[in-house]
């Protein structure tokens, strides 16, 4: 084989090696798009542009008890009621998009039970420098509460590169009581 042949084999493999690696480091579509994480941990402010979350419990129960509202909703699962103070930044908002990721990677969304959106963090409307103090509930077993990680967003269409709270839940499942109360969202 001559060294010319010899030369553009390699120059060929190199090429070829570039390409693939090129394609490999190349953002996709979905990371572009995805929500921009902040995170936190329980018990102090998570700050982003839009608002500011506090996650101050995570309590889990087998009913829900909502005020002014009977009678209490049972679960084939659990509720896991995560209590939290938000405070919007700028303007008027709401918070629409509020999951759970279990450590095994399955996400649940916030529950949409008849009554919740009158007293739960979702069907609140935030006014700027105002903290409100309330829960978030999502229905999934209590036992995936260790390592799980709480997601909140303000919005849960359009969000690209929106910020997304990302908040650990801890290594220990709460425990499972038979009724867990609800208190309405209030300011603080």
């Amino acid at each position: 084989m001559s060294r010319r042949r010899l030369l553009n084999a390699g120059l060929t493999l190199a090429v070829l090696v570039a390409i693939v690696g090129l394609y490999r480091l190349t953002p996709t579509q979905k990371d572009i798009q995805d929500p921009t994480a902040v995170k936190g941990i329980p018990g102090r402010v998570v700050h982003t542009p839009r608002f500011d979350l506090t996650v101050d419990d995570v309590r889990a129960g087998k009913k829900l008890r909502i005020p002014r509202s009977t009678p209490d909703r049972d679960s084939l699962t659990a509720f896991v009621v995560v209590d939290a103070t938000v405070t919007a930044n700028r303007e008027p908002m709401h918070i629409f998009d509020v999951r759970i990721r279990s450590a095994d990677g399955v996400t649940y969304l916030g529950a949409n039970r008849s009554g919740l959106d009158q007293v739960d963090l979702t069907g609140t409307e935030f006014a700027p420098d105002i903290p409100v103090r309330g829960s978030f509930v999502i229905e999934m077993p209590a036992d995936k509460v260790p390592g799980a990680t709480l997601l909140v967003m303000e919005k849960s269409m359009l969000n690209d590169l929106e910020p997304q709270v990302t908040v650990p839940l801890g290594d220990d499942a709460p425990a499972v009581e038979d009724v867990v109360s609800l208190t309405a969202a209030s300011d603080t």
